[in-house]
């Protein structure tokens, strides 16, 4: 139908249909009520089409944090192991105060601590696609402790505070954090399947290492296992999200003109 034939028969200014097409303006309610009943389109279906659309914009913003995340998530591995080393180090040797590492040492912790964020808030997107409260809750939690835990490694340096007894609180609040955020991908594992439950079994293993206190060092090694297949989880909800993959809940755009 020409935009002349549409002007004919709902009585509009071809000028405003113009406009309409064009996304220039708005229409009123009766005007769009009048074109859809000249083009025989009922009122539910542009509903349903919007609501399609809005699933569609959404889809595209967590394909975007995924991929996003996922990048992140391998920095933040690679940054982690060098940060582990250090921190080993450190405890192990007693090494001398140096205003230069002190400096590097900050600097490495910061930057682990924004990659950890980046990495993490992936799953506070999934918690919110997935409606999974447990998820979301949970992975704000564990970001706000990292970000407590490393400043504590950074005032310990800094101050040469030697706390021990703060590594039994802190392997022990881990330990929960990590088992509650584990338990979210149990939640989810029967709809969304095997890497969700390999995923949630990995964690609840590395918080129960951690909580045991005595095992908090076997726990690190679980702890690395357990972000290693968090990244895979990113890159396998990332693939499904992808927009070269057809997503078959979203109907087809009717042709209004």
């Amino acid at each position: 139908m020409t935009q002349e034939e549409l002007v004919e028969r709902c009585n509009i200014n071809v000028r405003t249909i113009q406009r309409i097409e064009a996304g220039e303006v708005t229409p009123r309610s009766y005007t769009v009520k009048a074109i859809l009943e000249v083009l025989e389109v009922e009122p539910e279906e542009m509903k349903s089409y919007q609501s399609g659309k809005h699933e569609e914009t959404e889809s595209g913003n967590l394909y975007a944090w995924l991929r996003f995340s996922f990048i992140a998530g391998i920095l933040y591995l690679v940054l982690a192991v060098i940060e582990s080393v250090i921190d080993v180090q450190l405890f192990i040797e007693k090494s001398s105060f140096s205003l230069g590492f002190g400096y590097l040492y900050t600097f490495l912790k910061m930057s682990v601590l924004v990659l950890f964020i980046l990495f993490t808030g992936a799953f506070y997107k999934l918690g919110e696609a997935f409606s999974n409260l447990l998820l979301k809750i949970s992975a704000v939690i564990l970001i706000i402790w990292t970000g407590v835990v490393l400043l504590e490694d950074l005032v310990t340096y800094w101050l040469g505070i030697d706390l021990v007894s703060g590594l039994i609180l802190r392997s022990l609040i881990s330990g929960v954090l990590y088992v509650l955020f584990a338990a979210a991908f149990l939640q989810l594992s029967r709809s969304k399947g095997a890497t969700f439950i390999v995923v949630g079994a990995i964690g609840i293993l590395t918080g129960i290492c951690f909580m045991s206190v005595i095992f908090a060092i076997p726990g690190l090694i679980f702890l690395t296992v357990f972000e290693i297949a968090l990244v895979v989880l990113i890159y396998q909800e990332y693939k499904k999200v992808s927009p070269e993959e057809p997503n078959k809940s979203f109907g087809k755009e009717p042709a209004l003109l």
